[in-house]
């Protein structure tokens, strides 16, 4: 018995140490990730949160065991100080898995703190760029929107300076129509005049033959002068 005992005491003593390291590792990456706002995956110290907590719950298991074993062999004839020792052994490993439930709570609340702002966080963001591309878009209609009315106005004063030059020689036209009337009305009531102005138009046909005569003579005499 003496030997078994002894055996399973060494064992609790050292998976008691190994969970004394890993619950001080895990509560510093707790604070670490509570004070850097770390992931709990990312990479602080020994391992990670996850990493450690789920060693830690490997070696509660196996001290549990190592108890539950030392229980096995400590009979009803046991020294107090035998059945002391196992007691302080459990009470060892009540307080390690407090600890660690707590640690591990602590995080987790934090994580899931963290994981509600970064989802806020994204929100207020895509929040944010949906109206900046709604605001892009109106600026780009508003835009469109003077453009179309900038050549309205001028389609608009186009059509205008148009309709303008319409009227402008419609009304020459009257006014050319109302002399050529006026004319063919005197020439028609004084036969006089139509004589008169038929003479002086054929004799400025004369005239402007024999000016052309003129003017080709000219042009071939210095022809051939210039041939000679």
């Amino acid at each position: 018995m003496a030997t078994r005992w002894d055996a399973l005491r060494r064992d609790a003593r050292q998976l008691e140490n190994e969970l004394e390291n890993k619950l001080v590792s895990f509560g510093k990456l707790g604070t670490a990730y509570r004070n850097e706002v770390h992931s709990p995956t990312s990479p602080n110290g020994p391992g990670s949160c996850d990493v450690v907590a789920m060693e830690i719950n490997q070696l509660l298991q196996r001290l549990s065991k190592v108890n539950d074993a030392m229980d096995d062999v400590v009979g009803e004839g046991s020294s107090s100080a035998i059945r002391h020792t196992l007691q302080r052994h459990h009470d060892i490993l009540q307080d390690y898995r407090q600890e660690f439930n707590k640690t591990k709570a602590n995080v987790h609340a934090f994580q899931e703190r963290e994981d509600l702002i970064g989802s806020v966080r994204q929100d207020i963001q895509a929040h944010k760029t949906t109206a900046g591309s709604a605001n892009r878009r109106t600026e780009l209609y508003m835009k469109e929107h003077d453009h179309l009315r900038s050549s309205d106005k001028l389609a608009d004063e186009a059509l205008s300076s148009a309709l303008a030059a319409k009227e402008g020689l419609s009304s020459q036209r009257r006014v050319l129509s109302s002399i050529n009337n006026a004319v063919t009305g005197l020439t028609n009531r004084y036969p006089a005049i139509n004589n008169l102005l038929q003479r002086i138009n054929f004799r400025k046909r004369r005239d402007s033959i024999v000016l052309g005569t003129v003017i080709a003579v000219c042009i071939i005499i210095l022809f051939l002068y210039s041939r000679g």
